[in-house]
């Protein structure tokens, strides 16, 4: 079974077909059941279908989990991100991450044995190979080697935590990247990542970021990459 997690401007997917309320040890949450073509997948947006649900109080591990319980193997994740290296408007294809910042896991107890799982392969190469197939079947750009560092939030970073974290190897930022990537990873979850650019990042160019150029890059993005994402699940599927 296929899942999608959508991020910001990305709140519906295909004909839906049913709401779950899904019971983990995390709490509920609601997963979306909808049909693309003749397709049936399952569908999560982020933030929820009004975005009123900021990064750092999105309950990852429920959805994460709940996805596990229905039998979910590979997941398609989406993110908006402001570009370190890459300019606005950019699609990146994710190929690794880091998140220092992002403390969560499933493992809160060793009780049952150690658990630390290897990233020297973060994402599925199969996965990844079909995404910038799907990507050039659309004549989209699909730019590779993004690094995606999460910070908390829902604040912007500031420059001088831009500079650092360049200085570590990131090309992107964001949010809630980190946090889902680690939790498939450990619930065994095949997964592949897409950034869409919808800023420069704090001290890249001398303009401040405001909201207005953030929704307008984030328009043109969205439906770049809901194209990706539609071609990527006819060659998964």
């Amino acid at each position: 079974m296929l899942a999608v997690i959508g991020g910001s401007g990305f709140y519906s997917l295909g004909k839906l077909v049913d709401k779950i309320d899904v019971i983990t040890p995390y709490g509920h949450t609601t997963v979306h059941k909808v049909k693309i073509i003749k397709h049936e997948i399952f569908f999560i947006p982020r933030h929820g279908e009004n975005h009123d649900t900021p990064p750092h109080m999105v309950n990852y591990r429920a959805n994460i989990y709940a996805l596990k319980k229905l039998g979910v193997k590979k997941v398609i994740l989406s993110y908006a991100a402001g570009g370190i290296k890459y300019k606005p408007k950019d699609i990146v294809l994710i190929d690794d991450f880091i998140g220092l910042f992002t403390p969560i896991t499933f493992y809160d107890s060793f009780a049952n044995g150690m658990k630390h799982y290897d990233f020297t392969h973060p994402f599925d190469n199969k996965l990844q190979e079909l995404t910038l197939r799907s990507a050039k079947k659309a004549k989209i750009p699909l730019k590779k080697g993004g690094i995606m560092v999460t910070t908390v939030g829902p604040r912007l970073e500031t420059k001088a935590e831009i500079r650092a974290l360049k200085k570590m190897g990131a090309n992107l930022v964001n949010m809630t990247s980190a946090y889902e990537i680690s939790l498939c990873r450990e619930v065994e979850l095949q997964s592949v990542a897409i950034a869409s650019v919808v800023n420069y990042a704090c001290g890249v160019t001398k303009k401040e970021i405001t909201m207005e150029e953030i929704m307008e890059n984030l328009k043109q993005c969205s439906e770049k990459t809901n194209k990706i994402i539609f071609n990527l699940i006819h060659l998964i599927l």
